[in-house]
């Protein structure tokens, strides 16, 4: 369900493009720091994301420095100083991709996901004591949302609001006294996009495997061809998600960062978007 929030490289400027990176680099020192190497590995572009956004939010000037890395090992690159936010997202991280590897391995029980969560329960531990109250509204969260998909449940904004809320949540938790309206509607709405895309990318799969999907219950479809019938439904449900995203995201009126945050939400995942709907579409 992670990896869809990513930059447009192409209309970023390259000390653009390098600060995303840096801020990545950031939030994997955190981790290394805090849970070991293995949790490096699934550190994702998502939360990045939320990375750069709680900095901007917060106002917070970051430290940057020239070092290498694992990744990077020959050449000294631009890498951020750790700091209370990475640290926070380097437990928010380890936790999120827990429970995500958690609800896969009770959708299916592949032999792959059930190594994946068995790695990373050292870490998991760590993480849920370092931040136990994301810890406590993940799980209640994804039982919630479990609970509509064992249900058949053929509401997508009943079912979108479980994952919906989690990234409010998160947002509240991680922010604290310096969390508003704003920033959390936001968090909801890029959490609200991040099921639908996903559902709606692996229309197809979902079929095949015969798992549920959203998309495929509601509308009752039972061969991928049929989503033509109702892509335009579909599209204003989640252009009408994106609007809320670049409303929230305006209401803020952040000031650093910024070339990353607007590059995201009003080029990056309106383009996913389309390339996705552009699946179901008669050319």
């Amino acid at each position: 369900m992670f990896g869809y929030l990513d930059i447009e490289k192409g209309t970023l400027e390259d000390g653009q493009r390098g600060l995303w990176q840096t801020f990545m680099c950031g939030l994997c020192k955190s981790t290394k720091n805090s849970y070991g190497n293995f949790p490096r590995a699934f550190i994702s572009n998502d939360v990045n994301f939320f990375n750069v956004l709680f900095h901007s939010v917060t106002n917070t000037d970051v430290e940057i420095y020239q070092g290498r890395c694992f990744s990077h090992p020959l050449k000294k690159r631009s890498l951020l100083k750790e700091n209370e936010l990475t640290n926070k997202l380097a437990a928010a991280n380890v936790l999120l991709t827990y429970w995500n590897v958690y609800d896969d391995v009770i959708d299916d029980g592949g032999s792959k996901k059930k190594l994946a969560l068995r790695a990373l329960k050292k870490s998991y531990n760590k993480a849920r004591t370092d931040f136990a109250e994301l810890d406590t509204t993940l799980a209640e969260r994804y039982s919630a949302l479990r609970g509509y998909e064992q249900s058949g449940c053929d509401s997508i904004d009943r079912v979108a609001d479980s994952f919906a809320a989690l990234s409010a949540d998160f947002c509240r938790l991680v922010l604290r006294e310096r969390t508003s309206e704003y920033a959390e509607t936001l968090c909801y709405n890029v959490g609200k996009w991040i099921y639908l895309i996903d559902a709606l990318d692996d229309v197809s799969k979902d079929i095949k495997k015969g798992a549920y999907n959203v998309f495929v219950d509601v509308y009752g479809i039972k061969e991928p061809d049929r989503m033509v019938q109702y892509i335009q439904e579909i599209e204003f449900v989640m252009f009408s998600v994106l609007n809320r995203i670049a409303s929230a995201f305006n209401d803020l009126d952040l000031t650093k960062y910024t070339c990353i945050l607007k590059n995201v939400i009003y080029e990056s995942i309106r383009n996913k978007t389309k390339q996705v709907l552009g699946k179901y579409k008669i050319v």
